[in-house]
């Protein structure tokens, strides 16, 4: 198994496209898709890439096209290689975050 063919089956299990892929080993260049496949440095792009993308890929649409990841897939996925990169968890920031509630002051 290749480091690209270990990203893209990780990747697919979320709803990602091959230009997601794509995007993944530009954005970790010292990642080399066709070598034989280093685990610990694909789950340190997927980390470092997820990171990133997590701000802006919750849902994306546009005209006629949308893309809706599967955001427990990557919670998942996230909460497994933070821990055995030893690192952080992007999500754990996020999800701890206090909720707002509505506020009616209308109502009695």
């Amino acid at each position: 198994m290749t480091n690209k063919e270990y990203i893209q089956s990780i990747l697919s299990r979320v709803g990602a496209n091959e230009t997601d892929t794509e995007i993944l080993f530009a954005e970790n260049p010292s990642l080399v898709p066709d070598t034989k496949l280093n685990l610990t440095d694909c789950q340190n792009a997927l980390y470092d890439s997820f990171s990133s993308w997590i701000p802006m890929y919750s849902s994306l649409s546009e005209g006629d096209m949308s893309i809706s990841w599967n955001w427990n897939s990557v919670k998942a996925i996230m909460s497994q290689i933070s821990k055995k990169l030893n690192k952080d968890n992007p999500f754990d920031e996020i999800d701890n975050k206090p909720k707002a509630k509505a506020f009616r002051p209308w109502r009695y």
